[in-house]
């Protein structure tokens, strides 16, 4: 069985980029080898990267593809054959054409008919060969997210390609790469191998010895094997500080794409930075110099752990330095706050008039303003009684965008508004709202958990969607610059998961008419002509924008796609209840009879001519099924109705289920399409008052059943 190794020797890499390719080969080497593989394993494949390197290995090949057999169609019998039963000239240059011997066409028959063909062997293409061929383009489309050209090859990589080992086993495989030759020889830490900067050249024997010689030469090559390192480092240490480490995702997976051979070096800072909120003091370890912090008690120590490319003798010397660089960055962040609380965040407000939130849009002024009136006209909708609070709130909102430490680091914005909030004796929930109205910022984000943190969250994001989505400005498939999807994923989050009863339609209708009013919504003031940018004929386009995420959000966290399709056709407008709706549909599909169930009510609809215009006549109802089968469902309509006014789907489609028997009976007993108009437009009416209360819930002719 063969081995093929693949490395691509660079200068260093970015994080990002480095995710990419790693990402790109788990999800494509197995299909782009998948003909040779002996068997079928996960241990077939073994990604690797590192700042310097990609690479891969890929275990348990054939030497060749196996071989085919495939069907050649020549002319049709009639055509090939003469009367005497000798081929024609068609049949001799259909063979001549794919180098078939005469004596091997054959009568091949298929669904058109009778045809002369043959069956020919299409050798198995061979592994060596493969590579040549293939490799260069699989790497060429890694999809980086920036990429350079560097030499005369005009090639477009992340960074330029230094060396390429191409080994199947022991036998090196030409392959060539924006100039660049394959061979064996790789190459070891730039640092702790000589010559110093480039590292020790060195020879691969076969591919299997790959990564136990890059170890040897103070190289981890696979990012699971780095990361695990360095999280046990940075526990390690934790337990010998008797603390807790700090450990975020985001700055272990670059650190862990920065590093070949990570060394913890544990360092101090002064305890007198500790009166800035920990949040500043470990945004600057992580953003500038990549340190981890730690806590007791929920309070940060005077200790961080910095991780080194390199094993050095004398640690303490390297110790002070990261100390050094580290104490500069505080000291600056130190005097950012003290200068920023000699001022009452409500001096910069006035100020945001010169920020301009977009061209069409206004200044972020504007922005604080709309924000406002959309959070009282929510409050009122969803019975916030908390006017003056969410006013203040509001205002004070986007301030801190202006204090000298968010300027720095805008990551703190909203959090240092919190906190300069406390300071100046703002009331708790309001000082705590100017943070939680950017929540969540991610799909996986905290949520707001004050009342008045999530009325502005929601107005803040349905702001920006409304507003960006009324002057056009849509995302693109790969670039989202105005964030109106992460916007909208707030939007659903918030509604779902806070249980807000709101209509996004009717509400919408409602921001529209006072927008009319109060010129809520406006362009910005160019040449003294204000405009309004919000009507009626967007609504439409923004709720199905912001269901579409809806949809998406489902789908992530479980739900089938046709329950979900069910219940958004006939209601788009409230979230919270058509969560509540697949919740309970998903739910009744674990019932062992949901298809049969769902095929009988299914019928109903289905038998609903389009554009059918209803009327109803108790009078005209004839035969007992009918009579019944309407006679029980005003019984259940009653009942059904009370339980979707308390938002009990569950109960509702539980009641709806004693319909089956009944619309069974309806259905093997009457005869709806008959000749007699009006009584058969009384049945289609009939069905059409049950799929009305269906309706309420879902649309069950879009559920898959078998």
């Amino acid at each position: 069985m063969g081995n093929y190794l693949l490395e691509i020797g660079t200068e260093e890499l970015p994080s990002k980029a480095i995710n990419t390719a790693r990402k790109y080969f788990n999800e494509n080497l197995y299909k782009l080898f998948e003909k040779f593989f002996y068997i079928e394993s996960e241990d077939n494949i073994e990604v690797f990267s590192t700042p310097r390197r990609l690479a891969f290995l890929v275990k348990n090949l054939k030497e060749k593809e196996e071989d085919k057999e495939k069907v050649l169609i020549g002319p049709p019998l009639k055509v090939a054959v003469d009367s005497e039963g000798k081929y024609t000239k068609a049949a001799l240059a259909f063979a001549k054409k794919n180098n078939i011997d005469i004596d091997k066409l054959e009568v091949i028959e298929n669904e058109k008919g009778k045809y002369i063909g043959a069956k020919v062997k299409i050798e198995g293409k061979k592994l060596e060969e493969y590579i040549k061929e293939v490799i260069p383009d699989f790497i060429s489309k890694i999809p980086f997210p920036k990429s350079m050209r560097w030499n005369e090859s005009n090639y477009r990589f992340s960074r330029p390609i230094r060396w390429i080992v191409s080994l199947l086993d022991d036998k090196v495989i030409p392959i060539k790469i924006a100039t660049v030759e394959a061979s064996r020889y790789t190459h070891l830490h730039r640092f702790m191998t000589k010559p110093i900067g480039r590292g020790e050249k060195k020879e691969i024997p076969d591919a299997l010895s790959y990564s136990q010689i890059l170890k040897l030469g103070f190289i981890i090559p696979k990012y699971e094997e780095r990361k695990e390192a360095i999280k046990t480092q940075i526990e390690g240490f934790a337990r010998t500080l008797n603390a807790k480490p700090i450990i975020d995702e985001e700055l272990l997976d670059e650190v862990v794409n920065l590093n070949e051979f990570p060394v913890g070096i544990l360092g101090d800072f002064s305890p007198k930075y500790l009166v800035l909120p920990k949040e500043v003091i470990i945004t600057v370890c992580k953003v500038h110099q990549r340190y981890f912090n730690f806590e007791k008690d929920g309070e940060l120590i005077p200790k961080f752990l910095a991780i080194s490319n390199t094993a050095v003798k004398d640690r303490e010397l390297v110790k002070r330095g990261y100390e050094k660089v580290l104490r500069a960055r505080l000291e600056d962040a130190l005097f950012f706050y003290e200068e920023d609380l000699k001022h009452n965040l409500e001096e910069f407000y006035p100020k945001l008039a010169g920020i301009q939130f977009h061209q069409k849009l206004g200044s972020l002024l504007e922005k604080v303003e709309r924000n406002g009136n959309i959070a009282l006209l929510l409050a009122k909708e969803i019975n916030v009684n908390k006017t003056d609070d969410l006013k203040r709130a509001n205002k004070l909102s986007k301030c801190d965008l202006l204090t000298e430490m968010v300027k720095e680091f805008d990551e703190l914005q909203g959090l240092m508004g919190m906190y300069y909030a406390l300071k100046q004796g703002e009331k708790e929930e309001v000082a705590k709202a100017i943070y939680e109205h950017y929540l969540p910022k991610t799909s996986e984000d905290d949520l707001p958990k004050t009342d008045v943190g999530t009325v502005l969250a929601l107005a803040d994001k349905l702001d920006t969607v409304i507003s960006f989505l009324s002057i056009g400005e849509k995302p693109k498939a790969t670039a989202d610059p105005y964030g109106i999807r992460r916007n909208s994923i707030g939007i659903v989050r918030l509604l779902v998961e806070k249980e807000i009863d709101l209509d996004l339609e009717k509400f919408l209708k409602i921001l529209e008419k006072e927008t009319r009013k109060k010129k809520i919504l406006k362009f910005a003031e160019l040449e003294k002509d204000w405009s309004l940018i919000f009507d009626e004929e967007v609504i439409p386009e923004i709720i199905d924008f912001i269901n579409s995420r809806f949809v998406s959000y489902m789908k992530d966290r479980g739900y089938d796609t046709d329950i979900i399709n069910s219940v958004v056709a006939v209601d788009k407008g409230n979230l919270y209840k058509n969560y509540l709706k697949i919740k309970a549909l998903q739910e009744l599909k674990e019932n062992p009879e949901f298809e049969e169930i769902m095929t009988v009510f299914k019928r109903v609809g289905k038998i609903i001519p389009q554009k059918f215009i209803f009327k109803f006549t108790e009078d005209l109802l004839v035969e007992k099924e009918e009579k019944e089968l309407y006679q029980r469902y005003m019984e259940v309509k009653k009942e059904v109705e009370k339980y979707i006014e308390e938002n009990n789907y569950k109960e509702a489609l539980n009641k709806l289920l004693t319909l089956k028997r009944y619309i069974d009976n309806f259905f093997d007993n009457v005869m709806v399409m008959v000749k007699d108009d009006s009584i058969r437009n009384n049945r289609l009416s009939l069905m059409k008052l049950i799929d009305n209360t269906f309706r309420k819930i879902a649309d069950f002719t879009k559920i898959t059943t078998k």
